[in-house]
């Protein structure tokens, strides 16, 4: 499977922008020309896009914040976290660009940027499409910035609510943003047990087991079909007109199901988000009544074999720490505990 490539804005009547392929908030490089008269012709510059209109883009490097004219680009591409430690592919990504990464696979309504923080709104929606994302520097103090958060969401008539990484099995009071939060009365909440933490395991695609001559038929779609959305909704909330956006809002996804050989019904179903270098699994899940026949490893695997086609080398996952017979599962399939994440919101009066 092949093409999965997003597609941007172009200038009419000249070749394709190459700068139209970038998924803002991603790891991007772009090679661009420098002005005539310069000693080299071409620069190349590696950094998160932070944004993109239809004269420029805006890419925060290692060395600073750059603005490159869309009509200097000559090439650009998405391109993986960079490895910030030893081990297996999976492994070699740091906590907070994995996050970063993964927030590119499940886009909210409404997204902003304070610096390096991310702050998403979604109506209907709880967890990571209504929450902010304190990755790295939000340029204002700790508390201001925590004050322009609380604003914003006031302002869409929200509860502020934040998403924090952090080690496996972490301290919320261990970190800077955790400790600030606790200190203004926050605490550990959104949808899941008090205390509870969220686990994202990641695996290498080797691990997962191939598709046999056994293994039920799994169908691979782009487009979001009403018989896979229904599914969906047999195992959550739909809010109609918002979830279909958010399941469609990524740089790239394939919309994965098996279908009952007798009745035409669909049974199993999940979400395959796609990056560079990455593959994420989102709404794994199995009709009751079907279940423990191989269906959820079929479709696994399928979004496996998708991810090998596509020069991916690692998959991620994320389930509640409540959730022991999901841990299980994945365990399974080889996936390991990568880190953490757990929600802060304002303590209820």
């Amino acid at each position: 499977m092949t093409g999965f490539a997003a597609t941007g804005p172009s200038d009419s009547g000249r070749a394709p922008d190459p700068s139209g392929r970038l998924t803002v908030g991603e790891r991007v490089v772009v090679r661009y020309l420098l002005p005539p008269g310069s000693e080299a012709g071409a620069t190349d510059v590696l950094g998160t896009l932070r944004s993109r209109d239809e004269q420029s883009l805006v890419v925060e490097s290692a060395f600073g914040s750059v603005t490159i004219p869309r009509r200097s680009v000559v090439a650009a591409k998405d391109v993986p976290p960079p490895p910030s430690r030893a081990g297996p592919a999976h492994k070699r990504v740091g906590v907070d660009d994995l996050e970063a990464l993964m927030a590119t696979g499940w886009v909210a309504l409404e997204q902003s940027r304070l610096g390096s923080w991310l702050l998403r709104s979604t109506p209907g929606f709880t967890g990571r499409a209504n929450s902010a994302l304190p990755l790295g520097d939000p340029t204002l103090p700790l508390g201001r910035a925590v004050d322009f958060v609380e604003k914003w969401y006031r302002e869409r008539g929200q509860d502020p609510m934040f998403q924090l990484p952090g080690p496996v099995g972490f301290d919320p009071a261990d970190t800077q943003v955790g400790a600030h939060l606790l200190g203004r009365r926050y605490t550990v909440r959104g949808g899941h047990a008090p205390g509870r933490h969220v686990q994202v395991m990641t695996a290498p695609l080797g691990a997962l087991p191939p598709l046999t001559e056994q293994s039920p038929p799994v169908l691979g779609d782009a487009r979001l079909q009403p018989e896979w959305l229904i599914a969906y909704g047999e195992s959550r909330t739909v809010v109609p007109g918002v979830t279909e956006r958010v399941l469609t809002g990524g740089r790239g996804q394939l919309f994965m199901s098996v279908k009952d050989e007798t009745t035409g019904r669909t049974v199993g179903i999940a979400r395959m988000a796609i990056h560079p270098g990455w593959a994420g699994i989102f709404g794994l899940w199995v009709r009751p009544g079907h279940r423990r026949r191989g269906i959820a490893t079929a479709v696994v695997s399928a979004i496996g074999m998708a991810a090998r086609d596509n020069n991916m080398l690692a998959l991620y996952i994320q389930v509640s720490s409540e959730n022991a017979g999901g841990i299980a599962f994945w365990e399974g399939l080889d996936f390991t505990r990568h880190h953490d994440y757990l929600y802060l919101a304002p303590a209820e009066s």
